[in-house]
């Protein structure tokens, strides 16, 4: 019986996947009545909080009434409400207890904090439970009973002043698929706690190395894949010698009390290792498919300018699909992607009550909103929700673009946040612009990118654009200034408002920054609260510690 259970457990899941796949078409053909009610459930289940009865939700029939009563509102309107209950009031902003603040990353500003409750924690794992059916859909291979490497923390961040926990949305995800498929994973509970990430990829890459019958490596974003195979070439000796010894060196930074869980779950693995020294002999290229050749898929982000980190990733997988699965915020899970091949999502009619501002209208004083089944193939808008963990027609700042529709769910692709965007004169110029036109300048020097990051100079007269860039080893430029008109020419090419209004402010400045800065870079956002698995590269930075970074390590002047 023991031998056949964990198969038994896997084919529910498997199941359980499919049926959440066939419920999202149902609501997906009805999408706006499916959303309408969902907004009529969050508003009769928390009518008699503080925010519910000021707003009079027991008299909001329509959403249109809500719309009337509730104005559009960002952090800053909820802030004072949120600190609060991070203090410990209850029945604030939602009628529910909360057990949690996700903690946002913080790289369009200061982290902020989201209420986490019960009711959340089980609509993220039932949307995800979506995008699971839409992946053993998509790629058959994935619905194998194998075991997946998870390049997650559990690591909490720290705690509100009424002793609530705070951390990213995938650590509470993470922690609660522990709980429930403690056997999927290769490793132990204890290596999701290791607090430095590139330690915490060490130990991964141990437990992973020893099983060559692995199904799938997820990361919350393709830069946490990227890294993990970085590791591997970097510390290969290391790993092959820990593998075949069943042992952790010592020079890890791992704290005492999971140091030692962790090595009491090594074994010695001399064969494995043998084959995992071969392989690494005969390069990295391909590498994943050669030590695990059931691997289906990688999973992680790949939107946005992710697409820097799963370029470069592509050349580890041999072919193996990259799957970016979901859209997700601090905020709620808001799409699922039903094509590994694509970066669209379709917005799940039954996670938040959606509202869609267009994008010619993002500064207006009082803009127009759309509702989810009346978006327009090709626009742009911002997204507005409202959801049962206390934000009402909240701004959360992410423009996406409608690709096309599923039924009559829109299919988006993420586009940018408001709040990373270069703008000295309104020429808006987003990060995926930015990337767009260094890929450009960059190519035509045949010089290899390995991160960026952007600030707007507001000390020179006039302002100008100064950006950052990390090349790959060996590439230098031979002469900085005229690599900064190249790029120059290629942003006035990616934006037309930027060459419009390039006479307003001063030439950009580039700097070429020391390698191993971005890597630094977002060490020092853990150090700082961010999550250990989820720390991005903000693509701009304002004054403070990140951009003093970006400073000082400046290689070439710009």
């Amino acid at each position: 019986m023991r031998s056949i259970l964990p198969t038994l457990v896997h084919s529910a899941f498997v199941g359980a996947g499919r049926l959440a796949r066939l419920h999202f078409e149902v609501q997906a053909r009805r999408a706006g009545a499916v959303n309408e009610r969902l907004l009529q459930s969050i508003l009769r289940r928390h009518q008699h909080t503080e925010f519910g009865r000021r707003h009079r939700f027991s008299a909001i029939r329509s959403a249109s009434d809500f719309q009337r009563a509730v104005p559009l509102g960002t952090y800053d309107e909820l802030r004072a409400d949120i600190e609060r209950m991070a203090r410990g009031e209850r029945n604030v902003l939602t009628a529910d207890p909360v057990t949690a603040f996700a903690l946002t990353s913080g790289t369009t500003g200061t982290q902020k904090l989201v209420p986490f409750t019960a009711l959340m924690e089980r609509s993220l794992l039932q949307h995800l439970l979506v995008s699971r059916g839409a992946l053993f859909e998509a790629i058959p291979a994935s619905r194998e009973a194998r075991h997946a490497v998870a390049l997650m923390s559990t690591l909490m961040t720290g705690r509100t002043e009424g002793g609530f926990p705070t951390g990213s949305v995938s650590t509470f995800m993470m922690r609660s698929l522990l709980q429930r498929r403690s056997g999927l994973w290769t490793s132990p509970p204890e290596a999701f706690l290791v607090p430095t990430q590139a330690d915490a990829l060490y130990v991964h890459l141990l437990f992973a190395l020893a099983e060559p019958a692995i199904g799938a490596i997820a990361a919350p974003f393709a830069s946490g894949l990227l890294d993990f195979f970085q590791i591997l070439g970097a510390r290969g000796p290391a790993l092959v010698e820990d593998l075949g010894r069943g042992a952790l060196r010592g020079e890890l930074a791992i704290p005492p009390e999971l140091d030692q869980p962790i090595r009491a779950r090594l074994r010695p693995h001399p064969e494995r290792a043998r084959a995992v020294a071969r392989e690494l002999e005969r390069g990295l290229d391909g590498i994943a498919p050669r030590l695990w050749p059931g691997l289906s898929h990688v999973s992680g982000a790949t939107g946005g300018t992710f697409r820097l980190y799963a370029e470069k990733l592509a050349r580890y997988l041999g072919g193996v699909p990259i799957h970016s699965p979901i859209y997700i915020s601090s905020e709620a899970m808001l799409g699922v992607n039903l094509d590994p091949d694509e970066t669209a999502y379709a917005l799940l009619p039954s996670s938040v009550f959606y509202e869609f501002i267009p994008a010619d209208e993002l500064d207006a004083e009082r803009p127009s909103v759309r509702r989810i089944d009346e978006l327009s193939e090709g626009q742009r808008y911002e997204v507005v929700v409202t959801t049962h963990g206390g934000l009402y027609r909240y701004r959360m700042g992410d423009v996406i673009e409608v690709a096309r529709h599923h039924r009559r769910a829109p299919e988006v692709a993420f586009i940018y946040r408001r709040g990373s965007l270069l703008n000295i004169a309104g020429e808006k110029t987003s990060e995926h612009a930015i990337h767009h036109a260094l890929d450009q300048a960059l190519s035509k020097e045949a010089l290899g990118l390995v991160d960026f990051s952007t600030m707007e100079d507001a000390e020179s007269a006039p302002k100008r654009y100064v950006v950052f860039v990390e090349l790959t080893e060996g590439s230098r430029p031979a002469s900085v200034e005229r690599l900064a008109a190249r790029l120059d020419d290629a942003l006035r090419e990616a934006n037309p408002y930027y060459a419009t209004l390039r006479g307003r402010f001063g030439p950009l400045s580039l700097h070429v920054v020391q390698p191993g800065t971005f890597r630094e870079l977002r060490a020092l956002m853990i150090r700082r609260g961010a999550s250990p698995s989820q720390a991005k590269v903000p693509r701009v930075v304002t004054e403070g510690p990140l951009a003093e970074l970006l400073m000082r390590r400046r290689d070439v002047p710009g």
